[in-house]
C-alpha cells in the first residue's frame, strides 16, 4: 500500500483457548497484560496499543498442536522484568522449555534467562518473552 500516509499500527490478535480462564492466567497474570474488556466466551487484554482476544474455543475436539520448538504459531512479547515473569509464569504452573530465543539452551532455574525465554500458553502457542527492546526487527517501542 505505497502511498499510505496515515500511520499503521498492528491493532488486533486474536486467539482461541481450549480453557479460557487458564488463558487468562497465563496471559494477564503470568505476562502482564491488562483487561480491557470481558464478555461471556471471550476477553480482550491489552499491552496500552494491540487489542489481545482470547475467546473460548467451543467446537468440536481440536487437533494437538505442534508445540516446543516445531511450532507453526509464536507470539513475541516484551516484559519489564524477564526474572520476574519467570518466576510468575513457573509458579503458576507454566514450563519454560528454551531459555534465549536465538541459539539458546535448556532452561535451568538456578540460572534465570537475562534476554529472553520461551513458554508455551495453555494451548501450545509458543511465546517468545524477551526484555530487550531490539529483539525483532522493526519493533519500535519507545516511538509509541
Amino acid at each position: 500500500m505505497s502511498g499510505m500516509t496515515s500511520p499503521r499500527l498492528l491493532a488486533h490478535v486474536g486467539v482461541r483457548a481450549s480453557n479460557l480462564e487458564r488463558s487468562l492466567r497465563f496471559w494477564r497474570d503470568g505476562l502482564g497484560l491488562t483487561v480491557a474488556d470481558q464478555v461471556v466466551g471471550n476477553c480482550d487484554l491489552t499491552d496500552g496499543f494491540t487489542n489481545f482476544r482470547v475467546f473460548q474455543y467451543t467446537g468440536d475436539a481440536r487437533p494437538g498442536h505442534v508445540g516446543g520448538m516445531q511450532d507453526y504459531l509464536h507470539v513475541g512479547i516484551i516484559v519489564g522484568d524477564l526474572s520476574a515473569a519467570a518466576q510468575r509464569l513457573q509458579q503458576l504452573g507454566f514450563t519454560i522449555f528454551w531459555d534465549g530465543v536465538d541459539g539458546g539452551r535448556p532452561y535451568d532455574p538456578a540460572y534465570p534467562p537475562t534476554q529472553s525465554f520461551k513458554v508455551d500458553d495453555p494451548d501450545g502457542i509458543v511465546v517468545d518473552v524477551s526484555a530487550r527492546e531490539d529483539q525483532w526487527p522493526g519493533v519500535n517501542v519507545s516511538g509509541r
